[in-house]
């Protein structure tokens, strides 16, 4: 798909079909009196050639003005050069005759175009040509009383369209923004945070008309923005994504940075001489627009979001604020799935990893160890608790199991409740005889906390098997754990 230009410069997008009717039917009547009044004032031959061309820029003139008060969706750059130029025939036409009512009421009707179609420098520079042809026409000897006429008509079309312009086109802004939110909800109801990540980037991508999007996310023990995922319309050249999406940004450093530093948004039409710029290595040095916003739920930052255009002044004030609507509601996804995932992962009971991320993790994170130790607890006559104190004590036993298990490992190991009374503690690089020091601490633990406990309170024994191995051998290493775990349960 190619690239998409913004649409800074439209019609009046939001007025209600039934209104653009009538004010298009009010230019057509207004177009329609300065012909016949041009026709009265001057009674050309039929046959003419200037009959002919005053009814074909007429005509062109009506189009051109019925487009404005109707929803065009694509607007040509030369447009706004095109009626500057009517400006210029409008004028000529008036100097040519000051006492023809023709040339203001084209003045007035070019007025009206231009205050309800163009952005505001345009209708500058289309004020300044207006008050030239006053001038003029003043020294052409054009009467005072109809020269001050003239000056209130412009005075109140002007006003009164660009008024009636900005408020609907700010109506028009909110519609679509409210449509392209609501487009944007249902794609968030993805489960897990690279599906809400990736379906969220592709969406805002083409709603901005962007041509390349880019979630970063925060680690937060290093300080550093890592890239999650990266979509581009059309898709960028390999070399080029895979140097984006293995450059990490320190927080503070160029603009996604700075973003995360500040929780600010930013838009910067012209990037590439932005002070806080930094260009990623192995990629192309050229103009482009870009917006980065934060993705801030509850305070808490998770990342930010960058887009993207190619070319110098391609973004708007709407479009941040339509990115930072849109962002919002992908910071409160990513919450959500964090927290799918992070219950997915937790026993519900203990607070502890369960054996379904075990699994998840051993797969990635046990390859980077040289040798692995474990501990597999059991806890000793658990049922006996449940049968003589009731399943609530039982439950509140196993928490408290948890809570010093996890007290007695470091903030690196992994505990895992493996089973109903059972619990798993990965040591990553650690040997036998740290291990086993490991699990005389939560041994130490337990008698204290069974000192605490009442003469009719339950008391904790826990039997530990404790074993050794290579990286490789980590499934024998889990068999063998349980048996001496089960031997030390018998003994």
């Amino acid at each position: 798909m190619g690239h998409r230009q913004p649409h800074d410069v439209g019609a009046v997008t939001g007025l209600h079909w039934s209104g653009r009717v009538v004010m298009a039917v009010l230019s057509a009547f207004a177009l329609a009196a300065a012909f016949v009044g041009w026709l009265l004032t001057h009674r050309p031959p039929m046959w003419s050639m200037v009959w002919w061309g005053a009814a074909v820029g007429a005509a062109a003139a009506f189009g051109l003005t019925f487009t404005a008060f109707w929803r065009v969706y694509t607007t040509l750059r030369w447009l706004p050069a095109a009626f500057l130029a009517l400006d210029g025939l409008a004028i000529a036409l008036y100097w040519t005759d000051p006492h023809s009512p023709f040339g203001p009421l084209l003045l007035l009707l070019l007025s009206a175009v231009v205050a309800g179609r163009f952005r505001k420098w345009y209708l500058m520079a289309h004020l300044w040509i207006m008050v030239m042809a006053l001038v003029g026409a003043w020294v052409l000897g054009a009467d005072a009383v109809s020269l001050l006429f003239l000056v209130s008509g412009l005075v109140g079309v002007v006003a009164i369209i660009r008024a009636i312009y900005l408020r609907f086109r700010e109506q028009a802004i909110q519609t679509d923004h409210l449509r392209r939110l609501m487009e944007l909800l249902p794609v968030l109801k993805a489960h897990g945070v690279e599906d809400v990540v990736q379906a969220a980037v592709r969406h805002i991508v083409r709603a901005t008309g962007s041509r390349t999007g880019v979630v970063l996310l925060l680690d937060e023990d290093a300080q550093v923005l890592r890239p999650h995922y990266l979509y581009s319309e059309p898709p960028l050249p390999p070399e080029e994504k895979e140097a984006i999406m293995t450059t990490t940004v320190e927080v503070g450093v160029g603009l996604s940075g700075w973003v995360a530093k500040h929780g600010q948004s930013i838009l910067t039409n012209d990037a590439a001489r932005d002070p806080r710029s930094v260009q990623v290595p192995g990629t192309p040095r050229e103009d482009e627009s870009i917006l980065v916003v934060p993705l801030i739920t509850d305070g808490r930052l998770y990342g930010v979001l960058r887009v993207d255009r190619q070319g110098v002044g391609q973004y708007a004030l709407s479009d941040l604020h339509l990115l930072e609507l849109m962002a919002a509601h992908v910071s409160d996804a990513i919450s959500r799935a964090q927290l799918e995932e992070r219950l997915a992962r937790r026993d519900a009971l203990t607070g502890v990893y369960n054996r379904h991320y075990l699994n998840e993790w051993s797969q990635h994170a046990i390859r980077e160890a040289r040798e692995v130790s474990v501990l597999l607890i059991d806890c000793r006559k658990f049922k006996e608790i449940n049968d003589r104190w009731g399943h609530l004590t039982g439950d509140w036993v196993l928490q408290q199991c948890a809570e010093l298990i996890t007290g007695s490992v470091r903030s690196g190991d992994l505990v895992v409740r493996y089973g109903g009374d059972e619990f798993l503690v990965v040591l990553a690089n650690t040997g036998r005889k740290e291990a086993e020091l490991i699990a005389a601490r939560l041994q130490q633990r337990v008698a204290e906390w069974n000192a605490r406990q009442g003469e009719d309170e339950p008391r904790l024994i826990l039997d530990i098997g404790v074993d050794t191995a290579p990286q490789s051998e980590w499934q024998q290493l889990l068999d063998r754990a349980d048996e001496r775990m089960y031997a030390c349960k018998q003994a």
